[in-house]
């Protein structure tokens, strides 16, 4: 009878240790692969509920970009992230240039409904982001817009 319980306890061990190393392996992919730490710090924006959040959007960036979000005051942060009404639809990588291997730069669209500039107003915006590769994991050093699209129910705003 204790051959069974052995082996259930080597099963359990086993399984125990191998979501470990996938738990460990998936944070160090993502820390590895500048298309998903741009995608986890998208969707983290996106997910901020509360200025104790800012820390968290921190862990991603670095140089200016960084720089401005810790500048900011926390009423700023509270209207950009907290107090908004954007609900994210899509992100689309368009290009993905490694530029050295220490920084890649990303071009990508995102879109998202901001009820907050009008009634169901889809926001399209195309920007190019410089991530740099720093401690072994990547960052997001500067992002510039490069085009903005507003789609209203009746109307059509560009802006660029």
């Amino acid at each position: 009878m204790s051959a069974p319980k052995s082996f259930r306890s080597l099963i359990f061990l086993a399984t125990v240790c191998g979501l470990s190393l996938s738990a460990c392996s998936r944070d160090g992919k993502n820390a590895n692969d500048p298309k998903q730490r741009l995608t986890d710090y998208i969707s983290t924006s996106f997910s901020v509920r509360d200025t104790s959040d800012r820390a968290k959007l921190e862990n991603y960036l670095t140089g200016g970009a960084k720089n401005r979000l810790v500048a900011w005051s926390e009423e700023q942060f509270r209207q950009a992230f907290v107090e908004n009404k954007r609900d994210f639809v899509k992100l689309a990588i368009r290009e993905v240039k490694p530029v050295n291997p220490n920084r890649t730069d990303i071009t990508y669209e995102l879109t998202y409904v901001d009820q907050g500039r009008g009634p169901d107003a889809r926001v399209t915006t195309k920007r190019m982001c410089e991530m740099s590769f720093e401690g072994g994991k990547w960052y997001i050093r500067e992002v510039k817009n490069i085009k903005e699209l507003i789609e209203y129910k009746n109307e059509i705003s560009i802006v660029y």
